[in-house]
């Protein structure tokens, strides 16, 4: 599902606050069509504090729409494991319905391998993750999961790009106390629980794409150690006895497709043998 417009989802992560607001009515704001400032300054300062993190390790649990060729709406789930050594290293474990992948960057690689295939493809790498986000997405037509955690800072153009923003109230994702905010944009609505107190830490979204007649939704819950104990070896790819090392697809139409959320001919990863 592509979610084109979106305040992505790192790019919501990257917005950044610094004092939790009172909570209006929702109803009444979202009738008016409004934008409430404690709203905005909940993701700045969501952004400020998860700049200050230089490791992290983040669980996600993910379901995604999807239809089928009756058009009938189904749902995939899964599961992504993010490790992250600021400013230059990054593991990355994707296990869901339809994707089993691996993602390494030690600041000189990036590597994807796929067990069950025994395919791996790598290149050099800029060194930061906030420059290989780019790479990744100008060059080669690929999105990192939960990309946004590296684009940590305010983006006026993203923010303007926001219609609507309502603070919904006090909630609770997995016994975490959160406040849940409402954020409407011209093709997509989009939902954010934010952990209460002095870690204010993205804990749950939800991204519907209003675009498409049925609403499809993206869903991620995030749970989080901001003291994990991560050594060199983690970040590093040694492929395994008889993988097999496939090339990037770098052309222009391949990366194109991909960018539009469609299965290139290649693959899912873009990659060709």
């Amino acid at each position: 599902m592509r979610r084109s417009g979106l305040v992505r989802l790192g790019a919501l992560l990257v917005m950044g606050l610094s004092a939790w607001p009172a909570h209006a009515p929702a109803a009444e704001a979202t009738a008016k069509g409004s934008i409430e400032p404690g709203a905005i300054r909940a993701l700045q300062a969501m952004g400020t504090f998860l700049r200050t993190l230089n490791t992290m390790e983040v669980q996600s649990e993910m379901t995604t729409d999807d239809f089928l060729p009756t058009g009938q709406k189904i749902q995939f789930g899964g599961t992504v494991s993010l490790k992250v050594k600021r400013p230059d290293h990054l593991r990355v474990e994707i296990a869901s319905d339809r994707k089993n992948e691996r993602i390494f960057y030690d600041g000189r690689a990036f590597t994807v391998f796929q067990p069950k295939l025994g395919y791996f493809a790598t290149f050099a790498a800029p060194h930061s993750l906030r420059e290989l986000v780019d790479v990744l997405e100008q060059q080669y037509g690929l999105d990192l999961p939960l990309a946004d955690l590296f684009r940590l800072g305010t983006d006026p153009k993203q923010l303007a790009a926001i219609k609507d923003a309502t603070v919904v109230g006090s909630s609770t994702v997995r016994g975490t106390p959160c406040v849940h905010y409402a954020f409407h944009q011209a093709d997509i609505d989009w939902e954010i629980w934010i952990e209460q107190g002095n870690r204010p830490l993205p804990r749950k979204m939800v991204i519907t794409t209003r675009t498409e007649k049925t609403q499809p939704q993206h869903t991620s819950i995030m749970s989080w150690n901001l003291k994990p104990d991560l050594d060199e070896q983690v970040f590093a790819f040694v492929p395994p006895p008889n993988a097999q090392r496939i090339d990037f697809d770098v052309t222009a139409q391949a990366a194109a497709v991909r960018r539009q959320g469609r299965a290139a001919p290649a693959g899912r990863l873009g990659v060709k043998p």
